[in-house]
């Protein structure tokens, strides 16, 4: 496993885990997934700051096995502005990180990385959702066609990142407001209101755009 913190224009960028090194023979898809409220349950008035607070959102590990089998790379794209605030340095954000990797690994689900921003808000950083920069960086490393991807997030942040992105944003969770203030567009995006859903969901999403092609395939 390789992690790193990627310098751009003076500041620590992103923090990058690789769990794998497979990048695609050909530019394709990817199923880019946030942590927090996708992943696992928020703490809505805090942060995940050890392993203890990480707690599955019900049905979801069985949800990504299902992903699994779609055999595209499955990449995490999540802030975590509390490394930013000092509530969290970067070793115990690796430590949950890892942690996470290998309770879904046991069960035949493999992450293939990990992209974190770490600054708060106030920095103005490239990476930040709703920025694109995380995704971007995970399409340089992997040879990933973003237009061919879907991004699931619970966020009106993660949807406009996916779409500056060029991916195709799926929205999760039964608590998504259907009028967001935010441009039509953005809230006429597939919707999956639970785990069970998410598999049906994210292969129409993929089908639909023809993204299930030969080229996904690891080397």
């Amino acid at each position: 496993m390789q992690q790193r913190l990627k310098k751009l224009k003076g500041l620590f960028a992103l923090l990058r885990m690789q769990f794998s090194e497979d990048r695609l023979r050909l530019p394709g898809p990817a199923i880019f997934l946030d942590r927090d409220g996708v992943i696992n349950c928020r703490k809505p008035t805090s942060y995940v700051l050890n392993w203890s607070e990480f707690l599955f959102i019900p049905g979801m590990p069985a949800a990504l096995k299902q992903l699994a089998t779609l055999r595209l790379p499955m990449i995490v794209i999540s802030n975590q502005a509390c490394v930013g605030k000092g509530l969290l340095d970067p070793a115990g954000l690796q430590e949950i990180t890892i942690r996470m990797q290998q309770s879904l690994a046991d069960i035949g689900v493999l992450v293939a990385a990990v992209y974190y921003c770490i600054h708060r808000s106030d920095e103005n950083c490239d990476c930040r959702k709703p920025k694109p920069g995380l995704l971007q960086n995970a399409a340089e490393d992997y040879n990933i066609d973003l237009r061919q991807s879907i991004f699931i997030g619970d966020s009106d942040t993660d949807i406009q990142a996916g779409i500056a992105a060029g991916c195709k944003p799926i929205l999760f969770g039964a608590t998504h407001s259907e009028n967001s203030g935010l441009p039509t567009a953005v809230n006429r995006v597939s919707a999956a209101n639970a785990a069970a859903d998410l598999f049906t969901v994210s292969e129409r999403c993929l089908k639909d755009c023809r993204h299930l092609e030969p080229s996904g395939d690891f080397i």
